[in-house]
């Protein structure tokens, strides 16, 4: 593989979305057949590299396998070949095709190294669902991963309608391409929805103990979030905020699942965490500056946050770090510290009216209540700037565009305007008759009368209300009484 773009490869794709080879749902059908069977032939390599590259555990590896294999199930059963076909030609039957829509074309994928076999399957079976021709860019890196994925995707797929190459620096190829770029730290402000899809890699992930919560459900699925997969996860924990009446027993159970999980795992899983420099340079200087404390090993450190100015209450944290800082309730959870709008996503741990004022108040690109799912450990942030796929990151309509066909004729309120435009003779339809219709009252909402009134007006009525059922009665008592009272004086005057 050269350094630079194989051009002839780039061509043969480009000539393929100009002719439309991948659109085909049998080929699409047939391309993901191909790239399932490839990766279940190679299943013992492809974990063997995955063990070798982040020194994960057993289970933690084939995590990652079976769900990016299950991520090309799920974009191969979407592909509905009798379904396709009727919408393809329900025009030519006087049927609207008015969902139909197509592969954007070529697709780029720049993967990111955190499960980086999940995060280059996974974008590359849903962009072939959706019809388009792929490139996916592999720089030299010492990733066993990637030397597997260089021999098995090319041998796989279509090669006019896919390719691997190193980087690719022409701007025309990117410019006409939907870029999957998951290792982009921020995006750009001429970012386009139909042309970029960027992971938004420094955006946080937050979660909230409140102290309602399940507590030792809450510390099991923090910490088993935050330490996995060596703690580079962007939808691990970066922070912890948790209710001042509960943070000793929340701390208390954090400490025992991080030390049972460690306890029971080998060496090979123990010495990948903690290697963001970043990150632990900011823990020691704020030990130093005794804003922090913090418990642990070597292989794993619980933050209490003692001074909320820290640094590390707005960093993205890397590694196997949790801090976590005292909230007094849920308001201060939400509004005293200032996050990201979106956060990448919210935590919320708390009975079920609070977890929902929480995820209500605080916005995120997905909130989870009392849980934290595993398939959002794995793979890499979602572009925030497109709709959530809560169960495989990336969805088939991302890499497609709306393209709809229309025949069958216009509903009445259009037909009426075509009427009045057109100036048919035979037409009845007047100037006069469509104002009627225009200044045509809405229909009532069904609400009832009292709840017509406006916000003042249903003040002024509550207020009444109070005064009426309330204040009115202690005055009539206690006229009463007094008037009670002047009658029997006045009756002992004129005794007298």
């Amino acid at each position: 593989m050269s350094s630079s773009p194989d051009i002839p490869a780039i061509e043969r794709l480009q000539d393929a979305v100009t002719d439309g080879r991948a659109e085909n749902i049998r080929y699409r059908q047939n391309q993901l057949q191909s790239l399932h069977a490839s990766l279940r032939e190679e299943a013992g390599s492809i974990c063997s590299a995955l063990a070798k590259d982040a020194q994960s555990s057993a289970a933690e590896v084939e995590t990652e396998y079976y769900l990016a294999m299950d991520a090309v199930r799920h974009f191969y059963d979407s592909l509905n070949f009798a379904e396709e076909h009727e919408k393809e030609y329900a025009v030519t039957h006087g049927k609207d095709n008015a969902t139909r829509r197509l592969g954007a074309g070529l697709v780029v994928i720049r993967p990111t190294s955190h499960t980086r076999f999940y995060s280059i399957v996974t974008p590359l079976a849903a962009a072939i669902s959706a019809g388009n021709c792929v490139i996916v860019e592999l720089q030299d890196t010492l990733l066993q991963v990637d030397s597997v994925l260089r021999k098995l995707l090319p041998a796989a797929l279509d090669i006019n309608t896919f390719c691997l190459t190193k980087t690719i620096a022409d701007s025309s190829i990117l410019e006409t391409a939907l870029l999957v770029d998951q290792t982009s730290a921020s995006s750009s402000a001429n970012t386009s929805l139909t042309t970029q899809m960027l992971s938004s890699t420094t955006k946080r992930t937050v979660a909230i103990v409140d102290r309602t919560a399940d507590i030792q459900a809450a510390a099991k699925a923090i910490t088993n979030a935050r330490f996995s997969f060596g703690g580079t996860s962007p939808y691990a924990p970066d922070l912890v905020l948790v209710n001042e009446f509960v943070k000793q027993d929340f701390f208390e159970a954090c400490s025992k699942y991080a030390t049972l999980a460690f306890a029971r795992e080998s060496s090979a899983r123990k010495v990948s965490g903690n290697q963001s420099e970043e990150t632990r340079k900011a823990v020691k200087d704020a030990e130093d500056r005794k804003q922090v404390s913090s418990f642990g090993s070597n292989y794993f450190k619980l933050i209490d946050i003692l001074d909320r100015s820290t640094p590390l209450m707005d960093m993205k944290i890397s590694g196997r770090y949790l801090p976590i800082a005292t909230c007094s309730g849920l308001v201060d959870a939400i509004f005293t510290q200032q996050f990201e709008n979106p956060l990448l996503a919210g935590y919320f741990f708390a009975d079920p009216a609070s977890a929902k004022y929480l995820a209500h108040h605080l916005p995120c690109h997905v909130s989870c209540l009392n849980q934290i799912p595993v398939q959002l450990l794995v793979g890499p942030a979602a572009p925030t700037a497109h709709d959530a796929d809560y169960l495989y990151r990336y969805s088939k309509g991302m890499f497609s565009v709306a393209r709809p066909q229309y025949v069958e004729p216009l509903p009445e309120a259009f037909t009426k305007a075509a009427g009045l435009l057109a100036r048919d003779s035979k037409n009845k339809i007047t100037p006069s008759a469509i104002r009627a219709l225009a200044v045509k009252p809405l229909k009532p909402t069904g609400q009832p009368k009292n709840e017509q009134l406006g916000f003042f007006e249903a003040g002024f009525l509550t207020m009444a209300s109070i005064t009426l059922f309330g204040i009115l009665p202690i005055v009539g008592y206690t006229t009463w009484i007094t008037s009670r009272k002047a009658i029997e004086f006045a009756l002992r005057w004129r005794q007298q």
